[in-house]
């Protein structure tokens, strides 16, 4: 228990080829991002990843498909130990309490240098494979928001290793798109991964030293869907569904009265309108909490369920899909072929402004009224026209093929060049 735990994937261990670390550290979306590309090239490397959270790790089991593909693409993966984590951080804080400052600046290092161990997670992997060598190890992955102490102390044993980061959502950061041309040092050592030039502005002050490389939406590629859609057994139902990604209540973030509203405006048309069940779909950072389970117990179990299904399936088998305000689940929405509605803004800022809208990629509502209105229009009317517009918005903006094969090409050439 005091060690980190090691299991083995489904992928088998190629010994002639070069080894990929990624990096989960705190939810599964990271790895939605990533492994269409991991899928594509587990014939080429031998794929490990390390989940920092358990919680990462119990979200993707969850998810049945995306763990199953998951299991096919990695040769081992690795949970972080919590145990040795609550063990050198107590005894860290008992230092600090008593004031033995000398204490905490030792502990402080030594929780670093053992915990994140590589030599010992080497010998951990060797257990699986005799044929691990850290050596072998020539690009690290983890998502952009910061460097994972994994990828740090890596790095410090090796700096010739290839730091990819890359997003960890789907979502579109600005409405205005930045026309450049990916001109790549791949001797570098540092590269971000970007779906779109919309993206260009917003990462432009982030990442000065990193090669940004614009590769598309990897997970909304035709090939990659069809993989997930093999999973897909339609069914006929009695009742239209109505799918909505949706986030549990965060007090920094939101109008707990606006959120209350908006929840029971979602119940009270299932009430009134026969044969409606609600699906709500929850963001792996921001489960279900006590806000949202208040309201929605109130009303009869048959009018509502919570899904953990992957979301482009569940998107599939819906009738209608609603999206919490400017979230990156419209995409998936269209991804599916589905025209998402985007609820009204509930967070604190009221200035927020959602690119979805500005872009024309959804429906927009602006209260329980034109919520009512918009969903009753949609169940008596099938719009051919219109939803042929908003789908073709989509294809033009994130549906362009070759987004895999671009990373692809990508990393045999930097891990060549390394070699």
């Amino acid at each position: 228990m005091i060690n980190h735990i090691q299991f083995k994937g489904k992928a088998k261990f190629k010994k002639e080829n070069k080894i990929i670390i990624v990096v989960i550290r705190k939810q599964p979306g990271e790895l939605d991002w990533i492994l269409p590309i991991l899928n594509n090239i587990k014939n080429n490397f031998n794929i490990i990843v390390i989940f920092e959270k358990k919680i990462a790790l119990k979200l993707l089991k969850e998810n049945k498909i995306l763990y199953n593909l998951f299991l096919e693409t990695v040769f081992a993966y690795i949970q972080n130990s919590l145990l040795k984590s609550l063990f050198l951080r107590l005894a860290n804080k008992i230092s600090i309490f008593f004031k033995i400052g000398f204490l905490s600046d030792f502990l402080k290092n030594k929780i670093f240098t053992n915990y994140y161990n590589t030599y010992d997670l080497e010998k951990n992997i060797k257990k699986i494979t005799s044929n691990f060598k850290n050596q072998n190890i020539k690009i690290l992955m983890q998502d952009f928001t910061d460097n994972s102490p994994w990828v740090k102390k890596f790095y410090e044993k090796n700096k010739n290793l290839k730091i990819i980061s890359y997003p960890h959502t789907t979502n579109i950061y600005s409405n205005k798109k930045n026309r450049v041309e990916n001109k790549i040092n791949y001797n570098s050592n540092n590269f971000l991964l970007l779906c779109s030039s919309f993206d260009m502005l917003h990462f432009k002050k982030k990442f000065n030293q990193s090669n940004k490389f614009i590769c598309g939406f990897p997970k909304y590629e035709k090939s990659w869907l069809n993989k997930i859609e093999k999973f897909y057994r339609g069914k006929s139902k009695k009742n239209k569904n109505i799918l909505i990604a949706y986030k549990g209540f965060e007090k920094k973030k939101y109008s707990k009265s606006m959120y209350i509203d908006q929840v029971k405006a979602l119940f009270d048309f299932a009430v009134k309108n026969k044969k409606i069940v609600l699906v709500f779909k929850f963001h792996p950072n921001v489960q279900e909490e006590d806000v949202f389970m208040n309201v929605a117990n109130k009303y009869p179990k048959h009018l509502w369920k919570i899904t953990k299904e992957h979301l482009h399936i569940a998107a599939k088998k819906s009738d209608i899909f609603i999206s919490f305000y400017a979230n990156a689940p419209i995409l998936d929405s269209l991804a599916s072929g589905k025209i998402p509605i985007q609820l009204w803004n509930i967070s604190n800022n009221q200035n927020l402004k959602s690119v979805y809208s500005e872009l024309k990629l959804c429906f927009m509502v602006k209260d329980s009224f034109s919520l009512v209105k918009k969903l009753n229009f949609i169940l008596l009317h099938e719009n051919l026209l219109t939803q042929n517009k908003f789908l073709n918005r989509f294809k033009k903006i994130c549906q362009n093929s070759g987004s895999i094969g671009l990373v692809k090409k990508l990393l045999l050439k930097i891990t060549k060049l390394s070699s």
